[in-house]
């Protein structure tokens, strides 16, 4: 009888371990799931309301919260030429939430965004005057605007993992802002996924 409940108390102590056991190395599986990516992209945009064509360069890093929802912080910078008598700058920060309809567990994840964003536009503006015999360089006037803007994202985006520490993706946006700025544009971008 003795050795019958040594038995059964050594078969409860084994049981327990090997579910602890168990338990780490499930916890373990599911730490080792990246989450988290930092991607570098490039594009053009259409600034303003049209106006302006930039070309827009943006670091994100972004953070999935579960097969469908994830998250992103973008700082972005571009800089367009209208001519030789007029250049576009802006630095803008987007702080965004993205939906994955069919899920974002995989190789191929399309998903919709939406967010806030915040931008600041300088726009540098020459004028010429035309005075008969005097060099243009004397005659030129320079004008200096700048704008702080918020707004909101609208973003359509489809990335795909090289492997599992590569990713490339493509995304479109329109971003209207409250002072009437609407930009739209696309962007080519790729990252690293820890």
């Amino acid at each position: 009888m003795a050795i019958i409940e040594k038995l059964t108390v050594k078969t409860y102590i084994m049981k327990k371990i090997l579910t602890i056991v168990l338990l780490i190395a499930a916890v373990q599986l599911n730490a080792q799931q990246k989450k988290a990516a930092f991607t570098f992209g490039s594009g053009i945009l259409f600034l303003g309301t049209g106006d302006v064509l930039a070309i827009s360069f943006e670091n994100e890093i972004s953070y999935k919260f579960n097969h469908y929802v994830s998250s992103s912080a973008i700082l972005s910078y571009g800089r367009g030429d209208n001519g030789s008598y007029q250049s576009t700058s802006f630095i803008q920060g987007n702080f965004n939430v993205y939906l994955s309809p069919f899920r974002n567990n995989k190789k191929n994840n399309f998903k919709l965004g939406t967010g806030f964003s915040i931008m600041n536009v300088a726009n540098t503006r020459y004028y010429v005057y035309d005075c008969g015999n005097v060099p243009h360089d004397q005659l030129r006037s320079k004008i200096f605007e700048k704008r702080n803007s918020t707004g909101f994202n609208i973003i359509f985006e489809d990335t795909y993992s090289v492997n599992d520490y590569f990713l490339i993706g493509l995304k479109l946006f329109i971003q209207p802002y409250t002072n009437g700025d609407i930009n739209s544009g696309i962007t080519l971008k790729a990252g690293i996924v820890f």
